[in-house]
Parts: structure tokens; sequence; C-alpha cells
């Protein structure tokens, strides 16, 4: 009897590709896992840092008109810890906090703090960054009067504090 010579060696072959696309998917799956991770480990940080905000403006009430910055604002830098400051002395020097905490909790994060036109008790805290290089923001989406800057990843926060 003879038997036919190299189909051990397709079995072999076919199953080898079959083994290689499960390792491929299992790799692909764990790529989009640590996207998913990273992105929620963003949101977490922004939640943290809006509503820290929201906490030292709750603190110094009476000055939160002093509690705003536009898109990509820094603001001046204000030392309170070697001398008094006033109010909004202070309100300055929780905005320079809080954008350098979030520039290393985030690095590259914009940030938007402003008090709502149609009430003045009401303030909109807001972070954007990039996630992966994709668009992640559809302007389309937003309530009116909120903006994103484009291709980022937004949070948005309203208090009243």
């Amino acid at each position: 009897m003879r038997h036919p010579s190299g189909w051990g060696l397709v079995e072999a072959l076919a199953a080898l590709s079959l083994l290689s696309l499960g390792i491929l998917g299992l790799l692909w799956v764990q790529g989009k896992s640590m996207q998913m991770w990273r992105s929620q480990q963003a949101n977490e940080h922004a939640a943290w840092l809006a509503q820290d905000m929201a906490e030292r403006v709750r603190a110094n009430r009476t000055r939160m008109n002093a509690y705003q910055l536009a898109w990509g604002q820094k603001p001046m830098a204000v030392d309170c810890s070697a001398r008094p400051c006033s109010t909004l002395e202070w309100a300055m020097s929780d905005l320079a906090a809080w954008t350098q905490e979030v520039q290393i909790r985030m690095p590259g994060a914009q940030t938007q703090v402003w008090v709502s036109p149609s009430d003045s008790q009401h303030l909109g805290i807001a972070l954007a960054w990039r996630e992966g290089g994709t668009v992640v923001a559809d302007q389309g989406a937003l309530a009116a009067g909120l903006s994103c800057p484009a291709q980022h990843a937004c949070y948005f926060l309203h208090v009243r504090p």
C-alpha cells in the first residue's frame, strides 16, 4: 500500500496558519483593550481634576468670576504660600496651581473655566486632551455654547459652587 506523500506537511501548514490567525486576533483584542484602558484613565483624571477645580472655587466663591480661563490660556502665577493674599490673588494662585497639576497628570491637556453668561452662579470646567491621534469630539453633539478643540476628547463639568 502506498501512502500519499506530503499531506502531513500540508495539514501542519494549515494548522499553523489557523494558529497564527488566532494569535493575531488575540493581539488585536489586547491592543484595543489597552486603548480603552488609556481612554478610561484619561477620563478618570479629567473628572478628578475638574472636581478639584470645583472645590477650589467653592472655597473662594466670593471671587468665582476670577476663576476663568479660555482654551490654551496660561494663568498668571501668584505665590500665596509666603505672604497673605487677597481673595483675587488666591483665585489666581488656584488657577496656576490647578493648570500645573493638569499638565502633570495629563501632559498636553488644555483647560477652560467659565462662568455662565445666563447664570452668574453656574460655573463650567472643561478639559481637553488628545486620544491616540483620532478625532473623538463631535462638535455637533455638544450643547449650545460648548466647544471642544479639534481632534480632542473633552470632559465637561457644570457646578453651582
